[in-house]
């Protein structure tokens, strides 16, 4: 299955973002900076019928143009709709919910959260469609982008923290602390990962990771000089599961420490990814296989990374797959931008990597 990349832009009618997988179709938060929404399609994508897949494709399509006519309406008369419909009808409070999501993304970039009685009333809602998994998630969505930080934070601490919670609400809470960006999660968050260190738990593990990664690119964590340590807290913390026992774990955390740290600490995995052997060891199908060598070209090419430039150059004359190849010349034909607050390479050295480029 293919890596992780921004899956926050609910607004596309994209199978990866709705079904937690990779997508770069992240809106901009009002920091500037993309944000991250789960999770690796590898997490939580596990094998189904063909005909499950069929179905949920075309309800996703239904869903996403149904919307278009909710999208229109103000965010509290979606709430009040979703609370006297319920979730019993599968039609309209789905709709409603996604209209939802898109309007609180609005909000999220024009720095606007909904006030008391509206977080209260979304709390309900919250509440009355855990049976419901396509109306719950946009509405944890909701939560975890505008609801009011003091109400909505407890409310998905304490769904993480039952140990008897389904595992869907719990993923749920991950996701919605992840997206709400507060600082005030991080605790909470590296409490749950401390518990879910079996082997069976990667897919918790991981989405914790990426959680507390999107945390870090938001404007608490990089912003005030004071509440940057946070921010090399989670780094720590990533670092510490470069050799995870599941692979899908070490490869994640390895391209979100290149691509939001610029962070070499996962180099070595980096450039085992531009290795088609590797890769077809690795039981991936071919879409799969391009989609890591893609990303791992990328973060490589941010980190300014010389030793993987031979492979580079190798991808780039090759025609197994044009994407690769593609995702090759860009990177040989652009030197590395390197991250705010970054030191910068003397002239002198700036020309002895583009010599090597050439």
């Amino acid at each position: 299955m293919p890596p992780v990349e921004d899956v926050s832009h609910v607004t596309a009618p994209d199978a990866r973002a709705m079904g937690d997988g990779a997508g770069r179709g992240a809106s901009a938060s009002a920091s500037g900076r993309k944000k991250k929404f789960f999770l690796v399609p590898e997490l939580f994508l596990v094998p189904l019928l063909v005909v499950t897949v069929l179905v949920t494709v075309m309800v996703l399509v239904y869903v996403f143009f149904a919307a278009a006519a909710e999208e229109g309406r103000s965010i509290g008369k979606l709430i009040s709709d979703l609370k006297v419909a319920g979730v019993l009808d599968r039609q309209t409070p789905t709709r409603a919910a996604h209209s939802l999501a898109i309007l609180a993304a609005g909000m999220e970039e024009r720095g606007v959260k909904l006030d008391e009685k509206e977080t209260r009333a979304l709390i309900e809602v919250f509440e009355q469609s855990r049976a419901n998994p396509a109306i719950h998630r946009y509405v944890v969505l909701a939560l975890g982008r505008v609801g009011r930080e003091d109400l909505v934070l407890p409310l998905l601490e304490s769904v993480l923290a039952d140990a008897d919670s389904e595992p869907g609400a719990r993923i749920e809470a991950v996701r919605g602390l992840g997206l709400s960006r507060s600082l005030k999660a991080v605790g909470p968050l590296e409490a749950s990962l401390k518990s879910c260190e079996r082997t069976e738990d990667w897919e918790m593990r991981a989405g914790i990771l990426q959680a507390l990664t999107n945390i870090a690119e938001g404007p608490q964590a990089s912003g005030r000089a004071e509440d940057r340590p946070v921010r090399e807290e989670i780094a720590g913390t990533l670092r510490r599961y470069l050799d995870d026992r599941s692979p899908i774990v070490a490869r994640n955390v390895a391209m979100w420490l290149a691509e939001d740290f610029h962070d070499s600490s996962g180099v070595a995995t980096l450039r085992r990814l531009l290795d088609w052997e590797y890769l077809e060891s690795q039981k991936l199908t071919p879409e799969e296989q391009a989609l890591y060598l893609c990303r791992a070209i990328e973060c490589l090419t941010k980190l300014g990374d010389e030793d993987s430039l031979p492979k580079i150059r190798e991808h780039a004359r090759e025609n197994r797959n044009y994407k690769v190849k593609n995702a090759a010349l860009r990177a040989l034909s652009s030197p590395p931008v390197p991250p705010e607050g970054a030191v910068v390479p003397p002239p002198a050295q700036v020309e002895r990597i583009e010599s090597v480029r050439s």
